[in-house]
């Protein structure tokens, strides 16, 4: 028997006697309290003052609350004082918390990260790591798994338990605007609320959030109208949500638009449903108390209870609703906002179609068809990033003899490989070349030092890479996801789309007068399709007629097909002509 029924959505909790040996309650990476408080240490007024000394400093404010709590995380207190300080501490540093967490939600992140914004957001992760642990002393004080017990202390342990979920939640949201991950220990440490939350059926209890750092922006209604107020349920779909979308990797401007679309279909979008040990069934995600990763599409090899499942077919269907309702806009060219979900509305138009093909693939990943390979020496590539590197590494490679280009390309060519070396030849350790993580005929991951001195790089950039001894067998690239990680490395996954690339001229056969032609990439596709790089800017649309100037002056005619990929750089068409083969 499961622990979770399915009547309504609504969690109930199933008494069984081989739950009660759960370790519920137990959280990862808890530091034990092995020293007693003294009379200053439990000073509420006096740790008031001290951050009230540095309201005007952000920073140093989130710094002197991690040093406080660090302090009293190991130590032991009653229950009651514990409390006391740690909301007075979450309250004094929200404000700075969400300081910095909207001023960095307004720009679009890239690599490298600058040095203000590291510190920052490591000083935010800082103090939300020793509130967590704050929270999760007290939590563990106040539960038992008797019913008798925690009847006298429900409100007081249902609010610790929301507190710690609201926590992990903007401590998830943070890591993303580093382009890491939520820690393995957190994950544990949700589940654990979570499932122990659900054994005295304490889910819907509701309570005010501090704020809407994550859920959505500062300008929503019911934070103008007061507290904003949601439930422990509501917080955990919102991080499982965030985690199996991998919104960690996408442009921070659409970070908000899963918990949109979790709040617009309310209920019936994601559905707990009761895990009865049978093989999962297409449309289901399985999580239990044990799990250090987001819910996944199969249950644990080791069976764990208590579990739950959640039915998220109403969410993809209704992204597949969507995905179609636009795909026919785009086709008749008349756009009509009432047949999309409200989600999308307050999207650019370039980013709806993307972000659905990366909500629904998160939930059906692709099996992958190319085998990819490790790499276990240090190979290292050359790598061009941006638009206009790849042009121009493009128009110099198709001219000329190859040994004078490459001499004339020595600078731009030796950052391109490591771009480090100007900065840090002193240590040579950290020089920063890119090197090959794995491989397939699909893509490219990438690894690299972090310093201030490596090239920009964004998600949904046009790029190439070429192997460390020959610029001339450029693959054509897009950049499609960034991770951090903390041993100051960072990579870079790239979508491989041409080795067979040249720079060529779109004329518009509509003004047959006009001589001047727009810039553009040609290139023919891994699958033998040919396709041009455009920029939006010149707002072209499937159908359209050209003659296109080749890059040795050979003039074809050519008509636009489908829009292949759309990004905020670039466009990529498909296209249509005899003369191309």
């Amino acid at each position: 028997m499961g622990f979770f029924s399915n009547k309504k959505t609504n969690i109930a909790r199933i008494d069984h006697s081989d739950l009660i040996s759960a370790p519920y309650a137990k959280f990862s990476n808890l530091p034990h309290a092995y020293r007693e408080a003294g009379k200053n240490e439990i000073d509420i007024q006096a740790y008031r003052t001290r951050l009230e000394r540095v309201t005007n400093h952000p920073v140093q404010m989130l710094e002197q609350a991690a040093s406080i709590l660090t302090s009293l995380n190991i130590t032991t207190m009653k229950p009651a004082q514990r409390l006391e300080i740690t909301n007075m501490i979450f309250s004094q540093v929200y404000p700075a918390l969400a300081i910095w967490y909207y001023k960095y939600m307004e720009t679009e992140n890239s690599l490298p990260e600058s040095k203000e914004r590291r510190a920052t957001l490591v000083a935010c992760i800082g103090a939300l790591n020793q509130l967590a642990i704050a929270y999760q002393h007290y939590f563990r004080d106040l539960f038992s798994i008797q019913t008798r017990k925690v009847k006298k202390v429900q409100e007081s342990l249902s609010l610790a338990g929301f507190r710690i979920m609201e926590v992990l939640l903007i401590k998830q949201r943070i890591y993303a605007l580093r382009y890491q991950k939520l820690p393995q220990g957190d994950w544990n440490n949700c589940n654990n609320i979570f499932f122990s939350m659900a054994f005295h059926n304490m889910l819907d209890h509701r309570h005010g959030l501090k704020g809407s750092i994550g859920l959505r922006g500062r300008s929503s209604t019911e934070l103008r109208k007061g507290v904003l107020e949601t439930t422990i349920r509501r917080l955990y779909l919102s991080v499982q949500l965030f985690g199996i979308m991998d919104v960690s990797t996408w442009p921070i401007r659409l970070f908000q638009i899963p918990d949109a679309y979790l709040e617009y279909l309310g209920e019936k979008g994601l559905k707990f449903a009761l895990d009865d040990g049978e093989p999962l069934q297409p449309g289901f995600l399985y999580a239990d108390l044990y799990q250090s990763y987001p819910m996944r599409p199969e249950r644990a090899v080791k069976k764990h209870e208590p579990s739950a499942l959640i039915d998220y077919t109403g969410f993809f269907n209704t992204l597949v609703k969507d995905h179609e309702e636009i795909g026919k806009m785009k086709f008749i060219s008349n756009f009509d906002g009432t047949k999309i979900s409200r989600p999308l509305l307050k999207l650019n138009e370039e980013d709806r179609i993307p972000v659905l093909d990366m909500m629904l693939m998160a939930f059906h990943p692709r099996k992958r068809k190319q085998k990819r390979h490790t790499v276990f020496s240090d190979e290292v590539v050359k790598v061009y990033f941006g638009k206009n590197e790849v042009m121009q590494l493009l128009t110099d490679t198709s001219h000329g003899n190859l040994e004078q280009v490459a001499k004339s390309r020595k600078f731009i060519d030796t950052l391109a490989q490591q771009s480090a070396i100007l900065a840090n030849d002193d240590n040579l350790h950290m020089r920063a070349a890119w090197r090959i993580v794995n491989f397939s005929t699909g893509g490219l991951l990438i690894r690299t030092r972090e310093t201030g001195f490596n090239n920009p790089v964004q998600l949904g950039q046009v790029m190439a890479f070429t192997p460390e001894d020959n610029i001339s067998k450029a693959t054509v690239s897009v950049v499609v996801r960034l991770q951090r990680h903390d041993d100051g490395f960072v990579e870079v996954a790239v979508q491989s789309l041409s080795t067979e690339a040249e720079v060529a001229f779109l004329f518009d056969q509509a003004r047959p007068n006009n001589d001047s032609g727009n810039v553009c990439i040609l290139y023919r596709g891994m699958d033998d399709n040919w396709s041009v790089i455009t920029s939006p800017a010149e707002n072209y649309v499937p159908g359209m007629p050209f003659s296109l100037v080749r890059d040795k002056g050979e003039r074809i005619l050519l008509r636009l097909g489908d829009v292949l990929m759309s990004k905020k750089e670039f466009v990529v068409f498909e296209v249509r002509s005899p003369a191309l083969n």
